[in-house]
């Protein structure tokens, strides 16, 4: 009777158990699937950042099919699908971003054209998780070589500890003056090892990473002409073709039109400072860049369609135009 109620409480235990996995593998299953759908925005890197590193340190490449994602871990496979035309491609995460409210996943250049999307900048896209790996962020160190021990050996209950092979070495009937040299000349080849130990110096992304993520995107329904503001500032390369949409003569104005352009999607803005005819400054703000001069022409075109923008094409080498 005893060994009945024993195994019955060990059924019911092994039942509970048994359930509270059930429960567990629903609950990864049901955050897994809620992983899978992602509605949002999608755009494409800009030619400027080829053969930039990206946040995993690979090199970005506008000819290969990658992506950069706020959230999957490096090489994850993922599936983005227009929703207006239905069309899809499958990329690789290999990157961090994109750090604009409402976007979801920016996507190369190959895999832009893809999915018909140079010509529109942005849309609306669904993000489906396809392969997912196991994270590769984390900084791996070389494993340290384990230390030699002396051999512990046991003789007659006594614990005695057995000489390492350079003591035995050193008990033979060699000379004296030999033990001290070779001594020495050890103590010389462990020199050069010295500089190894190096304090690491800090990870700079980190701390990017972390300004990223505190600063606010500035829309033009609350732009401020008063205000602090981060900016950061770089230099691109001269070359390849932009959309000219602004000529305007005053930061504030500069600002605003900015904060207006990002409210609205813009991601790759371009501001050409140049010296006006009465010695005055103006900035030209032009769209882009694009490889080819057709791209252009083609983005241009969209503008006035889905945006009722107007602007004309501008080569970014000389910003002479091209109407």
């Amino acid at each position: 009777m005893k060994w009945v109620c024993t195994r019955a409480f060990l059924n019911k235990r092994t039942m509970k158990k048994l359930l509270q996995l059930l429960l567990l593998n629903l609950l990864l299953a049901t955050g897994l699937l809620a992983q899978e759908d992602e509605l949002g925005l999608g755009s494409y890197y800009s030619d400027l950042f080829h053969g930039k590193p990206t946040a995993s340190g690979e090199l970005y490449d506008k000819t290969k099919f990658t992506c950069a994602h706020k959230t999957y871990p490096f090489g994850t496979l993922l599936k983005v699908t227009r929703l207006d035309n239905n069309k899809s491609v499958q990329v690789r995460v290999n990157d961090r971003g994109p750090f604009i409210s409402g976007r979801v996943v920016e996507i190369s250049k190959a895999a832009a054209d893809q999915i018909s999307l140079v010509q529109d900048g942005s849309t609306r896209v669904k993000v489906e998780l396809v392969k997912q790996t196991q994270p590769t962020e984390a900084i791996t160190e070389t494993p340290k070589v384990a230390e030699e021990k002396p051999t512990v050996v046991a003789t007659n209950s006594k614990v005695v500890e057995e000489p390492k092979k350079e003591e035995k070495t050193a008990k033979t009937s060699e000379p004296k003056a030999e033990k001290t040299t070779s001594e020495k000349s050890v103590a010389v080849n462990k020199k050069p090892e010295a500089p190894k130990e190096e304090p690491k110096k800090p990870a700079p992304a980190k701390a990017e990473k972390g300004t990223e993520s505190k600063a606010v995107l500035v829309k033009g329904s609350e732009f401020q002409p008063y205000d602090l503001f981060e900016i950061e500032l770089k230099k691109p390369e001269k070359k390849g073709f932009g959309v000219q949409v602004a000529v305007l003569t005053t930061q504030e104005a500069l600002f605003k039109k900015i904060a207006d352009l990002q409210e609205d999607w813009f991601s790759s803005i371009l501001v050409s400072v140049q010296k006006g005819a009465k010695g005055d400054v103006i900035y030209k703000i032009v769209l882009g860049s694009f490889a080819t001069e057709g791209e252009a022409n083609n983005y241009k075109n969209n503008l006035k369609k889905n945006k009722k923008m107007d602007g004309f094409v501008v080569d970014l080498a000389s910003m002479d135009t091209k109407n």
